[in-house]
Order: C-alpha cells, then sequence, then structure tokens
C-alpha cells in the first residue's frame, strides 16, 4: 500500500473518532457504571482525533508532528480499554487508571525524542500490541469465569481484540528483524499486512462505537428486564421474579438431591402497625424485615416478596431438617430484632409456612399449600412456623 494510502486510513480514523464521539455524546443513562464508561470513551475518542493531523501537516513536518500525535493516540487506545473494563464492571483504582492511560502517552511522546528511528518503531508497535493484548486477555477473562450467556457485544469486543493483539505482535516482530528503511508513515508492517493494518487503524473508532452501543443497548434491557422482576420497596424478588428464577433453581437441582421447600412468611399484625403508625413507617417495617432475612439466609435460596406483608423463600435442602431449622431461626432472629424507625422501636413478629416441592408437580401447587400451613400458623397463634412433612 502505498504512504498515501496509509495517511488517508490515519485521516478515516480521525473522522471516525469525531463521528464516534459525537454518537457517544447522545447517548444518556443514569446508571453509575455506564456513565464512568461513557466518560472514559468520550475522551478516548476526542484523544483518537489526533489522527487528523496528517491532514494539516505537510509531508516534510510528518514525522515530527506524527511523534506527538502517537502518543496521544496511544492514550486514546488505553482509555478505551479502561471504558471496556468499567462497562464489564471491573473497577480499575482512578490512580492506576490514569498513569497507564497517560503513562502510554508519554512514554511514547518522549521516546521519540531519543531513540532512534528503529528503537522507536519498535516501542510503538510494542505498546500498542500490550494494550490489545491486555484488553484481549481481561475481555477474555469475563467470558470465561461468568456461568451465565453474555452479550453478543462483549464477543465481538473479544474477536476485535483479538485481531488487532495478531496484527501488532505481527508487527513487533518485524520492527524488530527489519530495523530499517524506517517509514515516515510509522507503520513498520510487513508488506501484506500494510494494507490490512491500515485499514484496521481507520476502522477502529466506528467499530468500537458499534460496540459500544451494542453492549450497552443489551445491558440497559437487562436491568429493565431485572427490574420487572424486583419488588420496588425491598429490592428483592416479586412474585414474577419468583417464579422465573424459581424455575431456574428447580431445574439446577440435582437428581439426587433432597428437593426445595417453600416457605411463606406473612408479618404478624401488620395492618395494625399501618393503622397505629402509617404507611411510611410500615415501608420502613417490611425493609427492615427484608434486610434480617436477607441476613440470615444462606446462599443459593431466593427470597421474594410475594405481596403485601407476605415474603416467600425457596430454600434447596441440604438435610431433611433444613426447613424447618431454617423457618424457627428465621423466626426467631426477626423477633429478637425490633424495627428502628423515626417514631421509635417497633417489635416485629412473622409466621410462617412451610411446604415442599414435588419434581413432578407445578410450583404453585407447593405455594399454595405453604401458604395453607401459614394460615395454620397464624390461626395457631401467630410468631410460630407449621410445617408439613418432607415426602418419602
Amino acid at each position: 500500500m502505498s504512504v498515501i494510502d496509509v495517511y488517508t486510513c490515519y485521516a478515516l480514523a480521525g473522522a471516525g473518532s469525531l463521528i464516534g464521539l459525537g454518537l457517544i455524546l447522545l447517548v444518556r443513562t443514569e446508571h453509575p457504571r455506564i456513565r464512568r464508561a461513557l466518560l472514559l470513551y468520550r475522551a478516548a475518542f476526542l484523544c483518537l482525533s489526533a489522527f487528523l493531523v496528517v491532514l494539516v501537516t505537510p509531508p516534510e513536518h510528518m514525522r515530527e508532528v506524527w511523534r506527538h500525535g502517537v502518543g496521544v493516540c496511544a492514550t486514546g487506545v488505553t482509555l478505551l480499554a479502561w471504558g471496556f473494563r468499567e462497562l464489564n464492571g471491573e473497577r480499575t483504582p482512578l490512580s492506576v487508571g490514569l498513569l497507564i492511560s497517560i503513562g502510554s502517552g508519554c512514554l511514547l511522546w518522549f521516546g521519540g525524542g531519543v531513540l532512534s528511528p528503529a528503537n522507536y518503531q519498535i516501542l510503538v508497535a510494542a505498546v500498542l500490541a500490550g494494550i490489545a493484548v491486555g484488553t484481549l486477555l481481561d475481555q477474555g477473562r469475563v467470558l470465561l469465569r461468568s456461568p451465565e450467556s453474555r452479550l453478543s457485544g462483549e464477543w465481538a469486543l473479544l474477536f476485535t481484540a483479538l485481531l488487532f493483539s495478531l496484527d501488532w505482535l505481527v508487527i513487533v516482530v518485524h520492527s524488530w528483524d527489519h530495523p530499517g528503511p524506517y517509514p515516515p508513515l510509522l507503520l513498520l508492517a510487513p508488506e501484506w499486512l500494510t494494507g490490512p493494518s491500515a485499514m484496521g487503524i481507520a476502522l477502529l473508532p466506528l467499530s468500537v462505537a458499534s460496540i459500544v452501543f451494542a453492549i450497552i443497548n443489551e445491558r440497559l434491557y437487562q436491568q429493565l428486564h431485572q427490574r420487572s422482576l424486583s419488588d420496588d420497596l425491598t429490592g428483592i424478588l416479586s412474585r414474577r421474579g419468583l417464579r422465573e428464577h424459581g424455575q431456574r433453581l428447580l431445574s439446577s437441582q440435582p437428581a439426587e438431591s433432597l428437593g426445595v421447600a417453600l416457605l411463606m412468611i406473612d408479618i404478624d399484625h401488620f395492618k395494625s402497625i399501618n393503622d397505629r403508625h402509617g404507611h411510611m413507617i410500615g415501608d420502613e417495617v417490611l425493609r427492615h424485615v427484608t434486610q434480617v432475612l436477607s441476613d440470615h439466609l444462606r446462599d443459593g435460596a431466593l427470597l421474594a416478596r410475594y405481596g403485601g406483608e407476605e415474603f416467600t423463600v425457596m430454600l434447596p435442602l441440604q438435610a431433611a431438617e433444613d426447613a424447618q431449622v431454617v423457618a424457627e431461626r428465621l423466626r426467631q432472629v426477626v423477633e429478637a430484632h425490633p424495627c428502628q424507625t423515626g417514631t421509635g422501636m417497633i417489635s416485629v413478629t412473622i409466621s410462617v409456612g412451610v411446604a415442599f416441592h414435588h419434581p413432578t408437580r407445578p410450583l404453585e401447587e407447593a405455594l399454595s399449600r405453604a401458604d395453607a400451613r401459614l394460615y395454620e400458623a397464624k390461626q395457631s397463634g401467630r410468631n410460630r412456623v407449621s410445617c408439613e412433612r418432607l415426602p418419602a
């Protein structure tokens, strides 16, 4: 590929960066992690727009001007990698992120003034290869460690990082073996790779912008779906969420397991709490009971607000007596932890009904039997547990 063609690709990369910046500026979200990622993407695209210097720089000054431009662009690529970490929920301390991002740019900026052209080309290739490989390994780790199906945009990011890693690793090896002649376009790639490398640089900003949009849209959809499965007041699963997550829990139980118990829980005399203290205090009591129950349930159990002052627990059984023991423990800890409200301390007790799910029968049937046991506990004086026998 000719020198003019490579410069054209650089110019396209700069223009694509400005387009990507404009698109990212249009995204609005209240999610803190996505907002942090968007801020990093905006800074990254602004840095990558430095590619546009090729349009205004005379050929005889290109090498000197581009030495500074490469440092700014390296900072931009590093900011992109940092943004993807934020989007994946991988927090990077601000000081570490700034040190790596600004440090990579400064390394290339000052390296161009003290290194020979051949050694500087190796440095440029090594820094960009390091960023690409780091993004590839980071994204691969995120995808492999998650048991859930991942977003299509995340796989697209992994594929893009893989291509750029291979590209720049080849350029590093080639630069090491071929110290010259040193090209003014700062892309000492093998002849067969020069064209694809330049095109990759040209397409990088818009490709990244597309991937960012895809991941953000998929994440926002997931959040909306998850919100539809959660109770607004307490933050735990809603009745709809219990059915969806409950079916997953039932289907994941091994064949040799003892099954799953259903605990239906009701706050005793909750109507009188509302009547005496008001609905705002009643909401505080609901949140308090939710917190106490959550703190004393083991991992793997599902807690949902079934409606009003009723809660449901789905408990995978590890021993035959688990359901009775857990239900009694929950009853005791709620009784032992009064709710501290703005009007003073309010004593709270719960009644619990326990039933067991039969693998061949619908979940609703077990919920109905747990509700019948709850009614029995309330009729027997409240603040107690009524448990059916575990089927043989």
